[in-house]
């Protein structure tokens, strides 16, 4: 999923909402970066050293052809992700916890499948 199809489904799910495209994108990088930097070992999965809000990230923000970093079908989180955040800002504090549960879930499922399929390298130990 691209940064833009993610704000495109977000705005779908919240029509109306005041969040400029920009801030959206910004949550978008954070998303990405937490996602890297606690699930995602350095060098340990293919693929990931080329994707993501965190690395594609410019000096002018986030093209929207940028290549977001979970794959389908783990994708579908980034618009719950930015639905909870817009809801959180508006002060929408029961929204925000249904739309960040879904994310939650999907987030979850991802981990998972990233423990099944990319084994980080042994490391070695001297004792």
């Amino acid at each position: 999923m691209t940064a833009g199809e993610a704000i495109a489904q977000a705005r779908a799910l919240r029509p109306g909402c005041g969040i400029a495209e920009d801030r959206m994108k910004e949550w978008l990088r954070r998303q990405d970066g937490e996602i890297r930097a606690r699930m995602i070992e350095p060098g340990a999965v293919e693929g990931y050293e080329t994707a993501g809000a965190d690395l594609l990230w410019e000096e002018g923000g986030l093209a929207d052809s940028a290549e977001l970093l979970a794959p389908f079908p783990f994708d579908g989180m980034y618009p719950h992700y930015l639905c909870a955040m817009a809801d959180a800002a508006l002060g929408e504090n029961e929204r925000y916890a249904g739309a960040m549960a879904r994310c939650n879930a999907v987030l979850g499922e991802f981990a998972v499948w990233l423990r099944q399929n990319h084994q980080p390298p042994a490391r070695q130990v001297t004792w």
